[in-house]
């Protein structure tokens, strides 16, 4: 395959996603409400509980504003029948999600609901591992990662051989450009995601020339042409967190549309070319997180494709097909180094 074909569309999709405060809860006990008057206590991850609290409630938050979930949770016990909220896990926002999650369960150490009799008093050891699965603050699914990208890029494959020195060198110039793009990703399963993603390798070169035309006369003119290769589809991605949750590796695969144009220009006569095909997209990313919703990354990617049928389109508005056998298809594929802004939700 040859880059012998000398086009620019530009799509793009933003998806915004609203958040509201969440809260999952597992009943183990029932008990009848509390007053609105009877105070509930907030007890931190590191307080200790009394031998004769027992756990009426699992409760699970996950919103932007800890206040919000302090007060829900407080409710949330007073309905219950408990009197203690006791914070078991507790996550802030980080580059996963910019929300708080907490994992807390609802106590009671009042006897005189006749409970004493027929439950078990728990530790704090045997708190914390009774809420481990119901209340567990691994990545949880749900959050949204938008990114807008830009860098260099480099058309990859044979380039095309010319007789004429003037179009060789046309040729090796529309190797390098540039890329931009929009991706986004839901992620439904903590590590894994699926999303859709945009991007677009831009190259181009312009140069003077002098030619002879039909009659014999020398005409000075221009070898120009603006190439645009762009690739849109979904995609699978898996991102590993570190440690502290404050950066992330994404592995991406993509498998979509991948589509030419090109406008150009010979001495004074001008045209376009327009086409495309399957293509694939492999990923590589690493993302730093420099604030609650927000991060900075790098990205390595390459695009894989080639296009057997296109279209030419001349200036008097007459077009031509063409089909090549997969020995001649034009390679579209290309590889971009960018940088950008990352938005959590």
């Amino acid at each position: 395959m040859k880059n012998s074909i000398n086009l620019s569309v530009i799509l793009g999709t933003l998806v915004l996603v609203g958040c509201s405060p969440k809260v999952t809860t597992t009943l183990i006990k029932a008990k009848a409400p509390l007053e609105p008057e009877e105070e509930i206590a907030v007890l931190q991850p590191e307080a200790t509980v009394s031998r004769k609290a027992f756990v009426l409630e699992t409760i699970r938050l996950r919103g932007r504003d800890y206040d919000s979930l302090m007060t829900i949770g407080k409710e949330k016990a007073r309905q219950a029948g408990g009197n203690m909220l006791k914070i078991v896990n507790y996550m802030g926002p980080d580059i996963g999600t910019p929300r708080h999650r907490i994992a807390a369960v609802v106590l009671s150490d009042d006897d005189d609901a006749g409970i004493l009799a027929d439950s078990t008093t728990l530790s704090k050891e045997a708190v914390d591992e009774l809420v481990m699965n119901s209340t567990s603050l691994a990545y949880e699914s749900g959050s949204v990662r938008i990114a807008l990208q830009g860098g260099a890029g480099i058309r990859l494959g044979k380039m095309a051989s010319y007789d004429e020195a003037v179009m060789q060198q046309h040729a090796k110039n529309m190797r390098f450009g540039y890329n931009f793009g929009l991706d986004v990703t839901s992620f439904f399963s903590g590590d894994l995601g699926v999303g859709a993603k945009f991007q677009n390798f831009q190259v181009g070169d312009s140069m003077p020339v002098t030619a002879i035309d039909n009659s014999g006369k020398t005409v000075n003119g221009v070898l120009s042409d603006q190439i645009s290769i762009y690739f849109i589809g979904p995609f699978a991605r898996y991102r590993l967190l570190s440690r502290d949750r404050n950066s992330a590796f994404l592995v991406t695969f993509g498998l979509g549309y991948l589509g030419y144009y090109d406008t150009g220009i010979a001495v004074n006569e001008s045209g376009k070319i327009r086409g495309g095909s399957i293509g694939s997209l492999y990923e590589l990313g690493y993302d730093f997180g420099i604030g609650r919703n927000f991060s900075i990354g790098a990205s390595l990617t390459y695009v894989v494709g080639a296009m057997r049928n296109y279209e030419v389109i001349l200036n008097d508005g007459s077009s031509q097909s063409h089909n090549v056998d997969s020995k001649n298809a034009e390679n579209l594929s290309n590889l971009c180094l960018s940088i950008g802004l990352r938005y959590n939700l």
